[in-house]
């Protein structure tokens, strides 16, 4: 009878055959957990350029106010963005 190992992550399986692999530990795959942590970063790269996006935005709908108005919400015109980004109540 032919013995087989294989290698896993945890460690070495010795198989008895290499058609009977029912009674192997399946260790998770290296390729899955990349393509997992890859699509993380996609993921966290795609939430940031949408949250900078927003950013923009409000930055800019904010600099069409005059100064009196910016003054009478607690800002004025050069703390726009650091108000957008971190509220009102930054310091």
């Amino acid at each position: 009878m032919e013995h087989y190992s294989t290698r896993s992550i945890i460690g070495t399986v010795k198989l008895s055959n290499a058609r009977d692999r029912s009674n192997r530990h399946i260790a998770p795959s290296v390729g899955t957990n990349l393509v997992k942590k890859c699509w993380q970063v996609v993921r966290r790269f795609w939430a940031y350029l949408r949250r900078e996006r927003r950013i923009r935005k409000a930055a800019a709908q904010l600099a069409q106010f005059d100064d009196l108005l910016l003054r009478d919400m607690g800002t004025d015109r050069c703390r726009i963005e650091r108000a957008v980004r971190y509220g009102r109540h930054y310091r």
